[in-house]
């Protein structure tokens, strides 16, 4: 039964690339997320080698701080603006900017320039991307046929995303091992303009403009979730615990550059190589997540899940040597996606209820 539901399963999977492989349109616009969020890894990767040639583990801790702070700020009053006009207009301006961007890094970084104009430049990076996903998710339903197309269509853009994470870094780590940071952030801008690229001249009937939320609606809105959160211990919990991971996560970020450098010597190429042991992980877990859908003891894998997230990282400090090093963060990545859809999936039943 086992084998024959994965058989069924995998067969889901592989049906729902050929479902958005057959729409031209559908497919420039996959093509342009895996392109959009592979070069934010390999980017991502890159500023910390900047960062810790900088000021060691200390600045790359402070990057990620200054990169997620404002964008997490800002994002519920930029969200809004992906539903304005049409979607992919809004792609191509955030991954054009992303490149320019980027691009400028690269520039800055090959002319010996200082540190924190990289910064700045990230900070700028990464506020325009918090417009991305969402204007990608909005742009999908106006792209598909049906709602067989459409499913398929949120499958594969979930197993694109966890290929980002692999593509990414083992780019930059091989870039970086070549080369150096400049080419690092050089291709990262490649990739934003190819994803602008793909979605230039994209044919679809836009949607009527919803009229733009006041910003009091925004504010009572997030009022009305927290009370929600708040009147359920079980809701409570699994944000409790989502909040955990998120902190697990930036933490990561430094992690993976003072590992590859100072514990396991790996060098700076190690970093990405690391990081991408994670996206590894996060792709194979897709797929065993995949099998979870119908199961009834979401609880108990969302567990999993986050016990993925610390106790392979806490076994890395006993196990100092890289392929034991490779094998924990690729749990870290499994547990990433064993998160993602139960995690979500119970939000959505609890919050229901």
């Amino acid at each position: 039964m086992a084998g024959a539901g994965l058989r069924v399963r995998l067969g889901n999977a592989a049906g729902a690339f050929t479902s958005n492989a057959r729409n031209p349109h559908l497919r420039r616009a996959q093509l342009s997320f895996l392109g959009a969020w592979t070069a934010e890894w390999a980017f991502t990767v890159g500023l910390g080698i900047v960062a810790y040639r900088d000021g060691g583990a200390t600045a790359v801790g402070l990057v990620g701080l200054l990169r997620m702070a404002p964008s997490a700020l800002l994002a519920p009053l930029l969200s809004p603006l992906a539903d304005k006009g049409r979607r992919e207009r809004v792609l191509i301006l955030v991954s054009v900017l992303r490149a320019v961007v980027t691009g400028a890094a690269a520039v800055v970084v090959g002319a010996g320039g200082p540190a924190q104009i990289v910064y700045g430049l990230a900070v700028l990076s990464t506020i325009a991307a918090t417009l991305y996903r969402p204007a990608h998710s909005a742009l999908l339903p106006s792209l598909c046929h049906t709602g067989y197309e459409l499913a398929s269509a949120n499958v594969v853009r979930g197993l694109l995303d966890a290929a980002a994470t692999l593509v990414g870094p083992l780019l930059a780590a091989l870039l970086l091992q070549m080369a150096g940071v400049t080419v690092v952030f050089a291709v990262a801008a490649g990739a934003s303009l190819w994803a602008a690229a793909l979605l230039v001249r994209l044919d679809y009937d836009a949607p009527p403009r919803p009229s733009a939320p006041k910003e009091s609606n925004l504010v009572r809105s997030a009022v009305d979730g927290i009370r929600v959160v708040g009147r359920s211990r079980d809701l409570a919990l699994i944000m409790g615990l989502a909040m955990a991971q998120s902190f697990t996560r930036g933490a990561l970020t430094v992690l993976t550059v003072v590992l590859a450098i100072e514990l396991l010597g790996s060098g700076e190429a190690g970093a990405g190589i690391l990081t991408a042991a994670i996206g590894a992980g996060a792709v194979l877990g897709s797929f065993a997540a995949s099998l979870l859908v119908d199961t009834r003891r979401l609880g108990g894998w969302f567990a999993v899940g986050v016990a993925l997230w610390g106790l392979p990282v806490t076994l890395i400090g006993v196990f100092p040597h890289e392929v034991a090093a490779l094998g924990l963060l690729a749990c870290v990545g499994v547990g990433n996606s064993l998160i993602d859809l139960a995690g979500f999936t119970l939000l959505a039943r609890l919050a229901a209820d």
